[in-house]
C-alpha cells in the first residue's frame, strides 16, 4: 500500500495521471508488455479508514477545545471536506493491478 500500482506480468510502474485515467476501466493493457490486468480497489477501505479516523480525531479535539459552537461546526465541517478530498487524492496510491484470470482456460482443463 501506499505506492501507485504496477504492472503484474513486466513490473512498469504506472504514474499517477495514468492510473487517475484508468480508473474507471475493468480490463487494462499494459504501455510497455501488452499484457492485460485488472485492478483491485480493496485498499479503498483501508484508505477512507484512515480517513475517517483522522477526521474524527481531529473534530473530537476541535470539539472539545471550542467555545464557541457556530465557529467549530464550520471547522468540523471543513475538515470532514479536506478528509474526503485528501483521501480521493491520495486513491491511486491504494489500487493494486492484478492479473487477469482467464475463465475460458479453466473451463476447458476441466474437459477431456
Amino acid at each position: 500500500m501506499f505506492r501507485l500500482p504496477v504492472c503484474p506480468h513486466c513490473h512498469t510502474v504506472y504514474h499517477y495521471g495514468d492510473v487517475r485515467k484508468n480508473k474507471d476501466k475493468k480490463v487494462i493493457q499494459c504501455y510497455h508488455c501488452k499484457k492485460n490486468f485488472i485492478q483491485s480497489r480493496k485498499g479503498f477501505i483501508v484508505l477512507f479508514a484512515v480517513a475517517a479516523a483522522a477526521a474524527v480525531i481531529i473534530n473530537t479535539v476541535v470539539l472539545s477545545v471550542s467555545d464557541d459552537i457556530r465557529g467549530s461546526i464550520v471547522t468540523v465541517s471543513s475538515v470532514s471536506v479536506i478528509a474526503v478530498v485528501l483521501a480521493i487524492i491520495f486513491a491511486p496510491y491504494f489500487i493494486i493491478y492484478k492479473k487477469e484470470i482467464n475463465k475460458d482456460k479453466h473451463k476447458s482443463n476441466g474437459k477431456r
